[in-house]
C-alpha cells in the first residue's frame, strides 16, 4: 500500500453492502435509477447510467426524494442531500454510456421513515445489521 493515504472513517453509521437487486431511484423527474452499492441509516451510494447526454447540471434540480426497492421491499420518499456525484472511469466500457456513482445522505427523516429504512436494511444487505443506534430511538 505504498503511496496510499489512510483516511479516517467519518460516518456515524456502519455501511452495509446491498444485496443483488436492490435499487435506488431519485425523484421526481430525475431519471436517475441504479443499483445500490452500500447503505446505512445515514445514507447510501449507488451507480447509475448517465442519460443526460450533456455536461453535468446542478445535482439538486428537481430532485427531492429517493426511493428504495428490491424483491418484496420498498421504501419511498426519503429526503436527502447529495454528498458526491462523479463519473466512474476505472471500469473498461465498450459503450458510449457513462456510469456515475452518487453518494447520498438522508436528511430530516420522520420516525416512520426511520422505521421503514431500518426494516429495509435488515432485509436487503449481505451481512447482519446491527441493532438500531440509540440516536434513532424515541
Amino acid at each position: 500500500m505504498v503511496g496510499r493515504k489512510r483516511t479516517v472513517e467519518r460516518r456515524k453509521n456502519k455501511r452495509y453492502k446491498a444485496v443483488e437487486g436492490a435499487y435506488a431511484a431519485i425523484s421526481p423527474n430525475s431519471q436517475k435509477l441504479g443499483q445500490i452499492i452500500d447503505i446505512s441509516m445515514g445514507g447510501l451510494s449507488f451507480k447509475y447510467i448517465d442519460t443526460s447526454g450533456e455536461a453535468k447540471q446542478d445535482a439538486s434540480v428537481n430532485e427531492e426524494a429517493v426511493f428504495l426497492s428490491s424483491m418484496g421491499s420498498y421504501v419511498g420518499d426519503l429526503p436527502f442531500k447529495t454528498v458526491a456525484d462523479y463519473e466512474v472511469t476505472n471500469a473498461p466500457s465498450f459503450s458510449s454510456m457513462k456510469v456515475r456513482k452518487r453518494h447520498l445522505s438522508f436528511t430530516d427523516l420522520t420516525f416512520k421513515q426511520l422505521f421503514d429504512l431500518d426494516y429495509y436494511l435488515r432485509n436487503n444487505v449481505t451481512e447482519q445489521v446491527e441493532k438500531l443506534p440509540d440516536q434513532y430511538r424515541s
